[in-house]
């Protein structure tokens, strides 16, 4: 039997080869697209990064300038206003004449007028630096061109300016300065918290806890000033015509509190230092004692600077209650409160006109006390106009406690440039200062000014002495 005959194998098929090269480089464009795009992302984020830094360095830059232009504007305004209360003696000189025939016919002769506060129509005076309108307002009242003048209305972000004598409120810093001194201050303060409306404030506890009724109030206004540790005793004092106050050492109160704390025995650096005193607490208590108005700061009643009297041409009704009511405690107008309402307006109204066209009321502060006992010629027309008289107690110490010219003043002077805002607040003196004894000043070889005697002299700066500046 023959064997079959094998059948082949069919040839095996050959793979084509791969085409590497076309493979590879398609993977690697792919690869370099991630790549581009993640570049350019990259960048993107880059450039918006810097696009970001470069817009807040501008800002900031704007802002800076802003800043620097409305600081420098602000600047500009305290000392103009400098410049307004140093001219005063000048401008009182230039319109005497027109002045003494209205004072004369308001009965008070032909002599020459006192101080005139020019510092309440700062605004008006310095409105050419302002604006043109300021320019034009100023130029209609006085018949002066100010079209050819320069370098005026560049101030274009400054605000009305607001100066405010410090003289014309009750300064509590005078407790310092003697033991007759503290008695005058508790004499004021009580006839400023005399009102009756204000029992609720001292029948209720304060946000101590405590019951603080007027005369620990006064006594702790003193204590918390003077220099001593010795007790101040309102109480006797306000009961009698005691001329001493004191009744052993001070309390330990402020160390009970939490936290505990001190008197602070010196003069206060600012009027709201006054809120951390025992009774001041009270936020209602404060607005109807010392600042009624946070935005007005005429309406202020107390005050840390101030030569101690104060002036009555320019003192708020509230603040001229105070002082004749602290040597008239028995009066009429500082028991009822209708009768002291009737005062108030009626003060209001006099320097409401009198004020605003530059006239003082009082001559002297005898004249002052004259006129709030009913005398002639002031005295009369306030009587025919509703006010009572005063029977006051102590003339020559009222009269010792007021003045007819301020020399402490307070200048509000607010720029806003762009997005800056600058406010400043500066208290210039005008009283002659102190030369201050430096061992570097003789080295350098300045002149000190020096008595006969061979003391320290005084020196009066131009524009007064910049004893407070702060600037938000």
């Amino acid at each position: 039997m023959s064997e079959a005959p094998a059948t082949p194998k069919p040839p095996r098929r050959r793979r084509a080869p791969r085409r590497r090269g076309l493979r590879g480089g398609r993977d690697q464009a792919g690869v370099a697209l991630i790549m581009v795009l993640a570049a350019i992302a990259l960048m993107f984020v880059m450039a918006e990064q810097t696009r970001d830094e470069v817009e807040v360095y501008s800002l900031s830059a704007a802002v800076a300038r802003d800043q620097l232009i409305a600081e420098a504007q602000a600047r500009s305004a305290v000392n103009l206003a400098r410049v307004v209360l140093n001219s005063e003696p000048i401008i009182r000189r230039v319109i005497a004449p027109i002045l003494t025939p209205l004072m004369a016919m308001m009965g008070r002769g032909l002599a020459a007028p006192p101080q005139i506060p020019v510092w309440e129509q700062a605004d008006l005076i310095i409105g050419p630096f302002r604006s043109q309108e300021g320019a034009n307002a100023l130029g209609d009242l006085a018949r002066v061109s100010f079209d050819s003048a320069k370098n005026l209305g560049g101030l274009t972000g400054l605000s009305p300016v607001v100066i405010i004598d410090e003289d014309s409120r009750i300064n509590v810093n005078g407790a310092v300065r003697s033991s007759v001194a503290q008695i005058l201050l508790a004499k004021q303060l009580q006839g400023l918290v005399f009102n009756p409306g204000l029992n609720g404030f001292f029948e209720q506890r304060d946000p101590d806890g405590q019951f603080t009724d007027r005369p620990t109030l006064i006594s702790n206004v003193v204590d918390y000033i003077d220099f001593d540790e010795t007790a101040f005793d309102a109480q006797s004092l306000l009961a009698t015509t005691a001329t001493a106050a004191s009744s052993g050492p001070e309390d330990s109160f402020y160390q009970r509190l939490r936290p505990p704390g001190r008197r602070r025995n010196a003069p206060l650096d600012s009027i709201e230092e006054l809120r951390m005193l025992r009774g001041f607490g009270d936020d209602d208590l404060w607005h109807a004692v010392v600042d009624p108005d946070p935005a007005n700061p005429r309406r202020r009643t107390l005050t840390v600077w101030g030569q101690g009297a104060v002036n009555v041409n320019t003192a708020n009704a509230q603040t001229l209650l105070a002082l004749v009511c602290a040597y008239a405690p028995d009066a009429p107008q500082c028991q009822d409160l209708t009768q002291a309402s009737v005062f108030i307006t009626t003060i209001t109204m006099v320097q409401g006109l009198t004020l605003s066209m530059g006239i003082p009321l009082f001559s002297s502060a005898s004249q002052f006390v004259a006129t709030v006992q009913g005398r002639p010629p002031l005295g009369t027309m306030l009587t025919q106009l509703g006010m009572q008289p005063f029977v006051v107690r102590d003339v020559a110490g009222l009269e010792r406690s007021v003045t007819v010219e301020s020399k402490v003043f307070s200048v509000y002077a607010e720029a806003e440039v762009g997005a800056a805002h600058v406010r400043v607040h500066a208290v210039i003196d005008m009283r002659p200062q102190p030369e201050l004894p430096s061992t570097f000043m003789r080295a350098a070889g300045m002149n000190i000014a020096t008595t006969a005697s061979g003391g320290l002299g005084v020196s009066q700066a131009p524009g007064g002495t910049v004893i407070y500046w702060r600037e938000d």
